[in-house]
């Protein structure tokens, strides 16, 4: 099986590997002659001279049917352990023409292990489905084919094929954490915690289990529990450098960020190639306002996984909060062009062009962070201000009213349409937005400001004064 333990993904499942024999057939005397020896090697652990022993007997027209299909099926297994993938497929394959029944559902059952370690999914899942046709209670075949569904993103047959499973074996506890890896993956964060339960009720000691409970719980918001069950896989674990990590994020969800440091460190020093620790310590440096430490550890991230856009656009942000423009849009460049589909890069670059006066390069990103997400609020805010900054007041109006219609509680975009509008001696509606953005801020200078110079627009003076002398008292206030 594989190796949970070592690595957070977003699922694991247990692959049933060699599940024909845990040993190889015997070979008995054969009928016709034939030479002894050849049968003791062929049941041999040594596996090149077991297939040669096996090819002898399988060549010699003295031995009688049952002898050559069980030297075939030897000497299929031992192509298997010496990797030999195609020549294993092709002896499983013949002895399926002489077997029958639930014989024949454990051979197809490990060509499509076969044919999955190949690679070539579409063969595995006509295996996997040959042995379900010949043997419905056959658990290792659903729990194989559910695996190539995940790989495929087919999550509904995975379920259902891993739903069989669990009604056939209702007491393997690691069932349930491969089903609930699956629920969590889908986001059913709720059905994924009582799979990760009934595990944990089989057998408590499993750490994986207490791990992926609470990554579903992180998922939840719940991270009390995540906390608690990250703690307990490393009471129960210590040496997991993936649980220090995902202690460490759930600690950090808190607010915690010391502490979080302090377990994103452990989890490096039990494993220095793990580029998510990294990413995961810089992004607390960076909370932490410590953006030289954050910019060296995601430079760790990227040297060890070249193509982690998150460590790019984080150092990038690192690289924003020094001002250093110009390291910082190479950044977002390349966290783009990793996945386009980005639109904190680009809009986060567009901001770094804007600050770099590049204004249309600023308003291109922010076009293009609408496009790809289109409930970015700040895009629209920041396209506004740089509309507006070039004189297109009514394009700047449309653009905070669309941040506005996704945020009515949004005071900047408020003072900012306000704004546009005064330009535009829209006096009205300007005193209506600055209003509104002064019930949202009342310590926002900037809107008494522009509130005043609305009301002296029309002819309000006392109004117009009274808030010119408020926007004062906020200016000195905050010096």
């Amino acid at each position: 099986m594989p190796d949970c333990k070592a690595a957070r993904l977003p699922l694991c499942i247990f692959f049933v590997l060699g599940t024909m024999n845990s040993t190889v057939a015997q070979v008995g005397p054969n009928h016709e002659g034939g030479n002894d020896g050849y049968r003791a090697q062929c049941n041999s652990a040594a596996p090149r001279a077991a297939i040669t022993a096996c090819t002898r007997i399988i060549d010699d027209k003295r031995e009688d049917s049952d002898g050559r299909v069980m030297a075939l099926q030897n000497r299929g297994y031992y192509y298997q352990a010496i990797g030999d993938l195609d020549h294993s497929i092709a002896d499983y394959t013949t002895v399926l023409q002489f077997s029958t029944g639930r014989t024949k559902a454990k051979i197809y059952l490990n060509l499509g292990l076969l044919y999955a370690q190949k690679g070539d999914q579409s063969n595995a899942l006509i295996s996997y489905g040959e042995a379900l046709n010949l043997d419905r209670k056959l658990a290792s075949a659903y729990i194989n084919r559910a695996a190539i569904f995940i790989k495929r993103h087919d999550e509904d047959r995975a379920l259902a094929d891993l739903d069989r499973a669990v009604l056939l074996t209702p007491k393997d506890p690691e069932l349930y954490i491969s089903r609930g890896s699956v629920y969590a993956h889908g986001g059913d964060q709720d059905r994924a915690i009582a799979d990760f339960s009934k595990s944990i009720a089989l057998n408590p000691t499993n750490a994986l289990a207490w791990r992926d409970r609470g990554f579903a719980y992180r998922n939840k918001g719940d991270s009390a529990r995540a906390i608690a069950d990250a703690s307990e896989a490393i009471r129960l674990d210590p040496g997991v450098a993936r649980a220090h990590l995902d202690l460490g994020l759930s600690l950090q969800a808190t607010g915690d960020v010391k502490q979080a440091l302090v377990e994103f460190g452990k989890a490096i020093a039990l494993d220095p190639s793990d580029a998510q620790a990294f990413k995961a310590r810089g992004d607390a440096y960076v909370a932490e306002g410590d953006q030289d430490s954050g910019i060296a550890d995601f430079s760790r991230a990227i040297a060890l996984d070249p193509r982690m856009t998150g460590a790019y656009t984080n150092r990038g942000v690192a690289y924003m909060g020094k001002s250093d423009w110009s390291r910082a849009i190479p950044d977002f460049s390349q966290a783009i062009a990793l996945d386009p589909s980005q639109s904190a890069a680009y809009l986060n670059r567009g901001q770094a062009l804007r600050a770099s006066g590049y204004t249309d390069r600023a308003i291109a990103d922010f076009d293009e962070t609408i496009r790809v997400q289109p409930d970015a609020i700040q895009a629209y805010v920041q396209r506004a201000f740089l509309r507006q900054k070039r004189g297109d007041n009514s394009g700047a109006v449309e653009d905070y009213s669309h941040a506005i219609a996704l945020n009515p509680a949004d005071a900047e975009a408020l003072r900012g349409r306000g704004y546009a509008r005064l330009n535009q001696h829209e006096y009205d509606r300007a005193i209506e937005d600055f209003t509104a953005a002064i019930a949202l801020n009342p310590s926002d200078a900037l809107a008494f400001r522009f509130r005043s110079s609305a009301y002296a627009a029309k002819k309000e003076s006392n109004r117009a004064y009274n808030d010119d002398v408020k926007a004062r008292q906020l200016d000195r206030s905050a010096r």
